[in-house]
């Protein structure tokens, strides 16, 4: 009897560990509604229709780091924590005299190997462009479709093996994650490089509205779910992304935004959701503002930017694959925990008879 009821508390534990996502759903304002951000001056920092929770924090275009403190209806109050501390990105020759990209400590090969591989999918398949679209919402048909395809046309002409999954994960409700997940998983036994999951934000055009290059963007907000194991690596990627537009593409970034929720980001350390523009904005700018995010990813990732080449695929650095085992961690320590539990149980119990 105890040896089954053992069985049991342990299916019961690993079916919570794996499905400890499932829990921290990501969340959104009501339709027509959205988040403002503000410091302790009432100067607007951010909007956003993520639904936005006293913890979360924001890295701005000058990378002044924020952190909400109240929520009073849908203003949150935020104090200020100073300036984050950036990635040094630093150009480097390797020793076939082809130019590479120096990440800290690391030095990242540029020629030889496999073309490095990125996934591309869209957890909110109904998201669209009013000004383009007619409508913010296209069950199962959205405009966001339009901007991840573009996305993923500018990757092939860089070199890059993309792994595009346009399913249809409807409706747009705190289950979407879940139903994506499956997406994510397929896609993540591809090994890519890096994987996007793509939105669109739903505030006032100004927010996104940019011009890079002289051409109409939207910028791009990268969005790091700070519930699940890796979000510390998710977030050092982000800032690597975010750095690499400042210096390529100033204009481009709309910031971090790190959220309660974990956005399937616990699948793996290079999970990143970015929000290309507004339902308010044009779709042909945040088309736009997708392809030149497209053209800094070669550096991005450390590998040639030659069209049609075949760099070498960057490995995990020691600090991601660390993090990457931070799942199974989690579900040591929940089982620790429970047997523990379980234990100490079954000898009160003893104790009990025995007196």
């Amino acid at each position: 009897m105890r040896n089954s009821v053992l069985v049991i508390i342990l299916v019961l534990v690993f079916t919570l560990a794996l499905n400890l996502n499932s829990s921290s759903a990501h969340e959104e304002a009501p339709p027509g509604n959205y988040y403002t951000l503000v410091d302790e001056h009432n100067n607007i920092i951010h909007q956003t229709s993520i639904k936005v929770q006293v913890g979360d924090e924001y890295i701005s275009e000058d990378n002044s780091r924020y952190e909400v403190v109240e929520i009073i209806g849908y203003t949150a109050r935020c104090k200020y924590k100073g300036k984050e501390k950036m990635p040094d990105l630093k150009l480097k020759e390797d020793k076939n005299k082809k130019t590479g990209i120096l990440l800290g400590e690391e030095a990242v090969p540029t020629v030889g190997g496999r073309k490095p591989t990125i996934a591309v999918y869209c957890t909110h398949s109904d998201e669209s462009y009013v000004p383009t679209d007619g409508t913010e919402s296209k069950p199962g048909n959205g405009g966001i479709y339009d901007v991840a395809e573009a996305f993923v046309r500018e990757l092939k002409n860089k070199g890059f093996d993309v792994k595009y999954d346009n399913n249809n994960h409807n409706p747009h409700d705190i289950n979407a994650y879940n139903r994506s997940r499956k997406t994510a998983v397929k896609l993540l036994r591809e090994n890519p490089d890096a994987i996007f999951d793509v939105h669109r934000d739903a505030v006032p055009p100004g927010q996104y509205q940019s011009k890079v290059e002289g051409k109409e963007v939207t910028k791009i907000k990268l969005v790091v779910g700070r519930s699940n194991p890796n979000a510390k690596t998710n977030l050092e990627f982000a800032k690597r992304i975010k750095a690499v537009m400042d210096k390529e593409k100033p204009g481009l970034s709309n910031g971090i935004f790190i959220g309660r929720g974990d956005y399937n980001q616990d699948l793996s350390p290079r999970a990143m959701l970015i929000e290309v523009g507004a339902h308010t904005n044009d779709k042909n700018d945040a088309i736009e503002g997708i392809k030149q995010f497209a053209d800094i990813m070669p550096e991005i990732l450390g590998v040639g930017n030659e069209k049609g080449a075949a760099p070498a695929k960057k490995p995990l650095t020691a600090s991601e694959n660390k993090s990457a085992y931070g799942t199974v961690i989690a579900v040591i320590v929940v089982l620790a925990a429970a047997l523990g539990g379980y234990y100490l149980l079954n000898q009160g119990t003893a104790g009990k008879r025995n007196g």
